[in-house]
């Protein structure tokens, strides 16, 4: 198939340059030729003609953090899979918004069922694995039902020899005190204690108040467990003591393994040579530190400006880790209308972050599967004169493949002889994706999804 695109502000990230009033031609899912400075031109050949519109052409975003992409066992607390329409419904929010490759970071899902949803969606997805002794013993303390004793028997090993691109993500926030357990497992479990049911937010403000920021049982406030309880409206209903017993229960149970399955899973990253994503939060902060000496550039830090740090040491944190070689990631999926974890006053930390240069990759982990778009948050630290446009799609294209090559070896640049993965956004508005392409054949047209991969699948 050959496609011709027209009228386009051509985004060369790699480069940091735009091609103003350009053209491109895609042939057999490759770029085959950039024409600079040429709005149109003729191409008998064209099987299709795509007038951007003088909208920008962009490489296709690269999202190497997310959830809830692939069957197999869900986060880091190896919960049961997501249904098949969820997942799917997942998938096409993220090809909506301009994403071409995603890296699925439910580590204990096999390559098999990865490679399932691969074929069933245009989007390229890829695998990584946690499967290390200590990850899957913090996954079955907190709940593990989404583990088969297939799962439990691969190794990491296994693993990358059948095509995992990372080790990852090790760690999460159901198994190390974060953000997972406070929307997952601690609303279930005061629910079916009291029947009422509190939010993420509220959890967190009950998890702090008996293990505080860094997820530490002997930091435990009596008082101030009993005034959040009346706070967040359970008072009559659960006791100071039957708070605390939940939160170490569902809370604190799993940490100290899940401290040590980042240890454990660095010794692997080590010994294969390969990248590792490791959940950077306050609870797991110092082994962060510790691992990172040692991994260097195969590090990638998830979600290096996270809500339970104060703003005062994100910045700390950030450049003691860019020290030792790691690639800083920066989470941007929960501050625009998400908004179920992430403070949003957050959002100007997270512009400093970009405008000091601090910051190499964004994702959008998966925010209770309520994530805004990259491209949202793009336009809004361009708007706010941030960051540049070019730099910004650096880190989700060309700096993702430098973190983890076997990602995408033949994406993330546009540059002649790479795959046809590219996104067309609107002129006016560069969060609104007009057409995507994934190795040259047009699957977003106009803002809707039109074409398949499978196509047995979907007509």
């Amino acid at each position: 198939m050959r496609i011709a695109i027209q009228n386009a502000k051509i985004v060369i990230p790699h480069m940091d340059m735009i091609l103003e009033n350009s053209s491109m031609v895609t042939e057999n899912g490759l770029i085959t030729k950039i024409a600079e400075g040429v709005r149109y031109s003729y191409d008998s050949k064209a099987n299709i003609i795509i007038d951007a519109k003088g909208g920008y052409l962009i490489p296709g975003i690269i999202n190497h953090h997310t959830h809830g992409v692939s069957l197999g066992p869900l986060f880091s607390a190896g919960n049961p899979a997501l249904p098949m329409e969820l997942i799917l419904g997942n998938l096409n929010r993220h090809l909506l918004q301009g994403t071409t490759t995603i890296l699925n970071e439910d580590g204990f899902a096999t390559i098999e069922e990865t490679e399932i949803m691969d074929k069933l969606h245009p989007i390229k997805l890829k695998a990584a694995t946690s499967h290390t002794p200590l990850n899957i013993k913090a996954a079955e303390i907190t709940d593990g039902s989404g583990l088969s004793s297939f799962h439990k028997k691969l190794t990491v090993e296994k693993m990358l020899e059948r095509g995992a691109v990372a080790l990852g993500e090790i760690g999460g926030g159901d198994t190390l005190g974060g953000g997972g357990v406070c929307y997952n497992l601690l609303p279930k479990t005061i629910e079916e204690k009291t029947g009422k049911r509190i939010n993420a937010s509220q959890a967190e403000k009950l998890m702090w108040a008996v293990l505080g920021r860094y997820i530490d049982p002997s930091v435990a406030d009596r008082e101030n467990v009993e005034k959040v309880i009346e706070e967040i409206g359970i008072k009559g209903l659960l006791s100071v003591d039957e708070a605390i017993e939940i939160i170490l229960k569902d809370a604190y149970a799993p940490v100290e393994t899940g401290r040590d399955g980042i240890r454990e899973a660095a010794e692997r990253a080590i010994q294969y040579d390969m990248p590792i994503i490791i959940h950077n939060a306050a609870g797991c902060k110092e082994v962060v530190f510790e691992v990172a000496e040692k991994l260097g550039l195969r590090l990638i830090a998830a979600h290096s400006s996270h809500a339970t740090f104060t703003k005062d040491e994100i910045r700390g944190n950030i450049k003691k880790l860019r020290g030792f070689g790691t690639f800083i990631d920066m989470c941007v999926g929960d501050f625009f209308g998400a908004k179920n974890l992430s403070p949003s006053d957050y959002l100007d930390i997270s512009y400093d972050l970009l405008e000091e240069g601090l910051i190499d990759l964004l994702s959008t982990d998966f925010m209770a599967g309520n994530w805004d778009p990259i491209i949202l948050f793009i336009k809004n630290a361009v708007d706010n004169k941030s960051i540049s446009l070019t730099k910004a799609l650096a880190m989700t294209s060309c700096n993702v493949i430098k973190a983890i090559p076997k990602l995408g070896a033949n994406t993330g640049f546009i540059e002649e002889g790479k795959a046809a993965d590219i996104a067309i956004l609107n002129p006016n508005d560069i969060s609104d994706v007009q057409h995507v392409l994934i190795d040259g054949i047009p699957v977003v047209i106009n803002g809707e999804i039109k074409a398949p991969k499978a196509s047995w699948v979907w007509y």
